[in-house]
């Protein structure tokens, strides 16, 4: 399977290979959820998977569009704040 990944210091996409199945209908790609407006592209293409290969680069994307971010909806900081707001809750009711 191929995936492009922008590459935002030379304008360009980078090729990945990675095994996988090329079906058309693979499914769309993780949503983000939030109150926020808007996505940023690393948050809105495909996670590239582990042990992709870079096979070039290019002014135009090929296959999926991918991102190098590992994140992908994983916000730390919302984490902390529900953990802190549920042991002041924990503290209150005790």
């Amino acid at each position: 399977m191929k995936y492009s990944v922008w590459n935002n210091g030379t304008r360009s996409y980078n090729y990945f290979d990675a095994p996988g199945t090329p079906g058309i209908h693979a499914g769309a790609p993780p949503r983000v959820h939030g109150s926020e407006l808007g996505a940023t592209p690393d948050q809105a293409a495909w996670p590239l998977p582990p042990g992709a290969v870079k096979t070039g680069s290019g002014e135009l994307p090929q296959g999926r569009i991918a991102s190098t971010d590992s994140s992908h909806g994983f916000d730390f900081n919302k984490v902390f704040l529900y953990a802190a707001v549920g042991y002041f809750v924990w503290r209150a009711i005790k």
